[in-house]
């Protein structure tokens, strides 16, 4: 009967020793998982202001003309008469 006892207690504690070691494994994979997520996070961040910056660039490129040009094709606006414009002298 003692021997039966203190088989279950050994297999318990095995198992208890397994579990911790698992548990230290998860948690180190996941302490691993949340460090490359802030480096992808980081680098992210990176892409999106060179992206903006290279927009901003590309923007201040673009001529009036052009600008002119997508208002009346694409976007179908009217183009300004110079009779209807006032000129305003200070």
């Amino acid at each position: 009967m003692l021997s039966r006892i203190t088989l279950i207690n050994t297999a318990l504690g095995l198992a208890i020793i397994v579990l911790s070691f698992y548990t230290i494994i998860w948690h180190h994979q996941g302490y691993l998982l949340h460090k490359q997520s802030g480096v992808v996070k980081n680098k992210n961040q990176q892409i999106m202001a060179m992206r903006k910056q290279l927009l901003s660039e590309h923007s201040e490129k673009i001529s009036g003309a052009q600008i002119k040009n997508v208002a009346l094709n694409d976007l179908q606006m009217k183009p300004v008469d110079p009779d209807k414009i006032l000129t305003l002298l200070l």
